[in-house]
């Protein structure tokens, strides 16, 4: 008797580890996403828009392919952004200033930005644009960032 409950309970065991064994397997994984926030500071005027790309990877950046972007009017000295739903990696942002509204960053005679611009990890540009390195931040967990805004003299 005891034997044969033992055997049904085996049986009632292993039947159940095998049909359970395909349904886990096959549970998609889920992946993680972040937030990031990201901080514009010492804005000059309170007027115009401020245009934001992110960027995920070196690649990306170099061919100004961005992850996302937005464009937010500015009203005040600091203009915050969020950008969400981000998968793990290493990512950049750049962005500039249109204080005239035109839609597009002003450049003097040689090429320089009249308007102003910046990049993440508050990096400064020099004789060149600023590299992906230099910008570059990982994303792993929610994370914030932030940048003054730099505008020629």
């Amino acid at each position: 008797m005891f034997t044969k409950s033992l055997n049904t309970f085996m049986a009632t065991t292993v039947l159940a580890s095998i049909i359970s064994l395909p349904v886990l397997a096959s549970t998609p994984q889920v992946a993680e996403h972040y937030q990031l926030t990201f901080s514009m500071t010492d804005v000059k005027t309170k007027q115009g828009k401020m245009y934001v790309a992110l960027f995920n990877g070196a690649e990306n950046y170099k061919k100004n392919k961005a992850q996302a972007s937005t464009i937010v009017a500015v009203d005040g000295d600091e203009v915050v952004v969020t950008f969400e739903d981000l998968p793990q990696g290493d990512y950049a942002v750049r962005y500039f200033h249109d204080e005239n509204g035109n839609g597009k960053l002003d450049l003097n005679l040689f090429g320089s930005p009249i308007e102003g611009i910046g990049f993440s990890n508050d990096a400064k540009p020099s004789y060149g644009p600023v590299g992906f390195d230099a910008a570059k931040f990982a994303v792993m967990s929610d994370v914030a960032n932030s940048s003054s805004v730099i505008y020629s003299k």
